[in-house]
Order: structure tokens, then sequence, then C-alpha cells
């Protein structure tokens, strides 16, 4: 799956995401080099614009670290899951999401936010962010890409274990 974000600079980066997951391949996505400069006032307003999709990101998450895989799959961009396939999107959440998810005590450290939009158009916005593990070990990178589809906030894509360079800080 390829997500687009809407800043003017992209680079094109190769990383396992949940589409690559799901379907068990690497897919492409675009994403900036670095960020682009944004005022201390500009970042304040998109992170209160991006609060109602940040809740969407947080409750997918409090579901997969609690191992509900069918809250979790329901949370899912359905755009994506019938792009992928059922049986796909079930054993990336299996084999993947969840188990990455369940290993982590807390969401902590800091949340980089970033205006995204997704393959089907549908924009929103990308968190990059820390799991701290239950065994105390050094925090794990992810990401977590929200997006209104139909009215309705959606996770469209999921980074886990991944560090995005210039974004996770």
């Amino acid at each position: 799956m390829s997500l687009f974000s809407s800043a003017a600079r992209r680079h094109v980066a190769t990383m396992g995401c949940i589409a690559a997951s799901l379907a068990c391949i690497n897919a492409t996505y675009a994403a900036p080099a670095e960020p682009a400069p944004v005022s201390p006032g500009k970042y304040v307003q998109m992170a209160e614009d991006a609060q109602p999709l940040r809740q969407a990101a947080d409750t997918f998450i409090a579901r997969a670290m609690a191992g509900d895989r069918a809250a979790t799959l329901a949370m899912l961009s359905r755009s994506l899951v019938e792009r992928i396939g059922e049986p796909a999107a079930n054993k990336a959440l299996n084999g993947q999401i969840l188990p990455f998810f369940m290993q982590g005590r807390e969401v902590g450290g800091s949340t980089t936010i970033a205006r995204t939009t997704d393959a089907n158009g549908s924009s929103g916005f990308a968190f990059y962010m820390w799991l701290k593990p239950a065994d105390g070990g050094a925090p794990k990178p992810f990401t977590v890409y929200a997006v209104r589809e139909q009215g309705r906030a959606v996770v469209a894509n999921v980074v886990p274990d991944q560090l995005v360079p210039n974004r996770h800080q």
C-alpha cells in the first residue's frame, strides 16, 4: 500500500508497514526526507487538529496492547482490508501487529505528528511514537497512520518496530 505525505519534500523509502505485513511483502510509500520547518504555533494548531485522529490511534494501540484482535481489526481502514483481503489482515495482526503491541507496558517518550494522505486520498495524520516494553528494555519505535474514511476515524497503516529518521525523536 502506498501512503503519501502532504509534505512538499518527499523521498521514497521501502519499509515494512501494515499493508506489507498484511500482504507479507515490502511496500513503498512516500515520506519526507526531513520534516519541513513548522513554527511552534502552527505545530500546536496541527496537534489540536489531529486530536480526534490521535484518539483513534490511541484506542487502536490500547486494543492491540490488550490483544483484542477483533476490536483492533475493526479499527483498520475497510479499504485497506478489502484491498489485501481479510485472511492477510488476520495473518498480519496475529503474526506481527498484536505481538509487537502486546509486549508493551505503555506508550511513552515523544510523539511527532505529520499530515498524511493514504492511497485512497483520505487525509489524516501520522503519529510517530515509542512503545515501552513490559520487560523494561529500550523503547521501540512505531508509527500509526489515522485518517477519516467516509467520516469515520480509522487506522490506515501501522509500521511497528521501524525507526523513521527525523520523525522518531
